[in-house]
């Protein structure tokens, strides 16, 4: 699939099928997530993949009690270690730790897409609850899970805004 089409195909899915990811598949997609832009090349993203019904009700619990979590195959919990990069960049480190595990979801995100598998990006989540529930170390911490497999539907493609809507030149609302 090209670049493109997987960008706009991209869907939030919330409704799958119980047909099992081939492990070749996952690992496909998590290794696409290394490739993404890190500031200073600190890789301070982990993945902790969850397969076990119970610990996806619990984490489905934690995300305000989205229930359709539980049916996705995975979940992929992003964690973010932010202490080396705060190292590097002081303050602003805890921004480009979040920056850098943002881009390696997007990836995550793309490759599904290519692969014919479905996502869904969580943030409304309970980071203390999921961190306890993983076994997480005190200086790791929980960004977004995403649910990961194979689509039931499609959903419809939300309306985006126009280019002239979002797109200023030089400076705040100056059009081209």
């Amino acid at each position: 699939m090209e670049l493109d089409k997987a960008i706009k195909e991209r869907k939030s899915v919330r409704e799958y099928l119980t047909k099992r990811i081939p492990e070749e598949k996952l690992m496909e997609v998590l290794d696409a997530a290394r490739y993404a832009p890190k500031a200073g090349n600190l890789q301070n993203f982990y993945f902790i993949v969850v397969k076990s019904k119970k610990r996806k009700e619990d984490i489905s619990e934690c995300c305000k009690n989205q229930s359709w979590m539980k049916n996705a195959p995975i979940h992929i919990v992003v964690c973010n270690k932010v202490k080396d990069i705060k190292r590097l960049y002081s303050e602003q480190g805890e921004l480009f730790s979040i920056q850098n595990a943002a881009a390696a979801m997007e990836n995550i995100l793309l490759k599904a897409t290519e692969l014919g598998l479905g996502t869904c990006w969580v943030g409304a989540l309970d980071f203390v609850k999921i961190q306890r529930i993983l076994k997480l170390p005190d200086d790791v911490r929980v960004e977004a899970i995403i649910t990961l497999g194979y689509p039931k539907k499609i959903p419809r493609t939300s309306r985006k805004y126009d280019l002239d809507k979002i797109v200023y030149f030089e400076e705040w609302d100056k059009k081209k």
